[in-house]
């Protein structure tokens, strides 16, 4: 149970992971390459950015980002996959701890 437990935290921690990093990468986006598209939404104004949004940008360094995010996927659901964990039990996993109690 505990190690069980271990694999969806990491899972978490991976999740938390990639979205640092894919907010890194459109903040990065947004002050080069896309500025002047980002220049076009107001403030207050919503959008879902997608990684395929940035696939044909030319900086460096949002690549780097870019591939950090899709390998962190892969791992993901490489774990996910291999311990058979569903999306529910990542889910309530949060709320979840073998520790209680002790």
């Amino acid at each position: 149970m505990v190690y069980r437990y271990r694999v969806i935290e990491t899972l978490h921690l991976l999740e938390d992971i990639r979205n640092q990093v894919f907010v890194q990468l459109v903040n990065l986006a947004s002050d080069g390459e896309l500025r002047e598209t980002m220049e076009l939404f107001e403030e207050g104004d919503y959008y879902t950015f997608e990684l395929d949004h940035f696939e044909n940008l030319n900086d460096v360094n949002v690549n780097k980002l870019l591939s950090l995010c899709k390998e962190l996927e892969v791992i993901f659901e490489s774990i996910q996959n291999m311990n058979a964990v569903r999306l529910e039990e990542i889910q309530r996993g949060e709320d979840t701890s073998p520790y209680e109690g002790y």
